[in-house]
């Protein structure tokens, strides 16, 4: 038997966000790959600045409920900036299936959350407020499986937070007995912390060269699959310093740090060019210059001399090469849509399956 991740979900800050858990309960519904005899919950309070006080955890299925503890209690504490694993639960769960989490928690408000646009691998109903695209509590689930499973960690931004193509896919990976991770944090940099003016710039977490070797030593994957990089040409001059708007060496080197850490730890890496963006308009600021998508072109150029880099930006992009194609996008230039997710997820699997990898 083997202890694995089988649903993994990156959290960040998220401060500005105020109506969470007013209601004092969450119902979540998860994912679950692989079947399991049973689980145990990472209950997650991160960035909190007090105690997250968990009244009860349960486990819905198939209309029967199982309480979840920690040491032994049914109501716990998780304190500030600490996440912890719940006792373990036995439970039969099916692969290729979905379990509910209801959460009553008496803290009014918080912070420490999970952010998704796709609900395929985790969706959730805060009770009073129907806020689906946040979650707290929980990041991660681990079960007691049959087999030695392949772990894929997804990294990245908000193109692969959102889970519009990482979801999908993940869900197909799943067939092949391959448990995945989302790491991804909307809004990102390769490079640099969160820095704007925007109301969101807490959320968009450590320079994703700084969260890399946490990621590898909480997962511990055999493949990352990245995604990064975009939001380091997309998010200077609207709201963050026009100034911050790296070098192709500067970017070059962290690419290169990502690789040092994959290759120290035997892992596979898999690089996907980074998607044009042109059109994309953010706090009423142009996103998009010439000297953008010089730039983005020429960091291209390097992703793709990398051994086992799969080629999104020409997959997506329209004739001009600097739009994302109408079948991909959502609407805002720089996020694809759902249909267009599942289209890409359908590529980079083939990909990963040697049909239009980049050797």
């Amino acid at each position: 038997m083997t202890i694995i991740n089988t649903w993994t979900k990156e959290f960040s800050y998220f401060p500005n966000i105020k109506h969470i858990n007013h209601g004092k309960s969450q119902l979540i519904t998860i994912y679950q790959p692989l079947a399991t005899d049973k689980i145990r919950m990472l209950i997650n309070n991160e960035y909190g600045k007090i105690p997250l006080e968990i009244k009860s955890l349960k486990i819905v299925d198939n209309n029967n409920h199982y309480e979840l503890t920690m040491n032994n209690r049914s109501s716990f504490s998780v304190a500030a900036k600490q996440k912890l694993w719940s006792d373990w639960l036995p439970i039969q769960l099916l692969g290729n299936s979905k379990f509910n989490v209801e959460i009553q928690s008496y803290n009014h408000s918080i912070h420490t959350l999970g952010s998704t646009v796709s609900t395929e691998l985790v969706g959730s109903d805060n009770y009073i407020d129907g806020d689906n695209h946040f979650i707290y509590g929980i990041s991660a689930v681990q079960s007691n499986v049959d087999e030695l499973v392949n772990k894929i960690a997804f990294f990245g931004d908000s193109l692969t937070n959102q889970g519009r193509f990482s979801s999908p896919l993940a869900k197909q990976l799943a067939k092949e007995n391959t448990v995945t991770a989302n790491y991804g944090i909307s809004g990102n940099r390769l490079l640099r912390k969160g820095n704007s003016s925007s109301k969101w710039s807490s959320s968009f977490g450590p320079a994703g060269v700084d969260r890399f070797e946490k990621m590898i030593k909480e997962f511990e994957p055999n493949t990352v699959i990245l995604l990064e990089g975009t939001n380091d040409l997309l998010l200077p001059g609207t709201g963050t310093p026009t100034s911050e708007l790296p070098t192709y060496e500067a970017m070059v080197d962290g690419y290169n740090k990502i690789i040092k850490y994959c290759s120290d730890n035997s892992i596979e890496l898999i690089c996907l060019t980074i998607p044009p963006f042109q059109g994309t308009i953010i706090d009423g600021h142009d996103a998009w210059s010439s000297e953008k998508e010089a730039l983005r072109t020429k960091i291209n150029d390097f992703i793709l001399s990398l051994t086992n880099t799969i080629d999104l930006a020409t997959f997506v992009c329209d004739d001009s090469q600097k739009k994302i194609a109408k079948e991909f996008d959502c609407g805002d230039h720089a996020h694809f849509s759902d249909e267009g997710g599942k289209s890409i997820a359908q590529f980079v699997n083939n990909s990963l399956n040697g049909e239009y990898i980049n050797y």
